[in-house]
């Protein structure tokens, strides 16, 4: 192993989980309650969960056209309630179970 203090190699692998789209692996690595550490690796950045969320956001609009609602939930660790209000804030439609994501100007043919 490269890195033998845990919070350097949990890091790493935080980042690697995020470069290769694993988004529900991410959040349940990063928050993970069988960790030994008693604090997250990032308690003390403001806004850092926040800003990862804005940043999936962005991949999951570049990608789906629709997704289920309980995927984006996942994938951006948040309740029905939150993503309901995150589809309203980013123009997309929500039909039950499923979010419809407009298409962005570039991708539309």
């Amino acid at each position: 192993e490269v890195c033998k203090d845990a919070s350097i190699a949990k890091l790493l692998a935080l980042r690697e989980s995020l470069e290769r789209a694993q988004f529900v692996k991410f959040w349940r690595d990063m928050y993970d309650p069988e960790d030994e550490e008693e604090e997250s690796v990032v308690d003390g950045i403001a806004g850092f969960d926040n800003g990862l969320r804005k940043l999936i956001l962005a991949e999951i609009t570049a990608t789906y056209q629709k997704i289920p609602l309980k995927d984006v939930q996942d994938m951006v660790n948040l309740d029905e309630e939150a993503v309901l209000r995150l589809a309203k804030e980013n123009g997309w439609t929500v039909d039950g179970p499923v979010i419809s994501l407009p298409l962005k100007a570039e991708v539309k043919a």
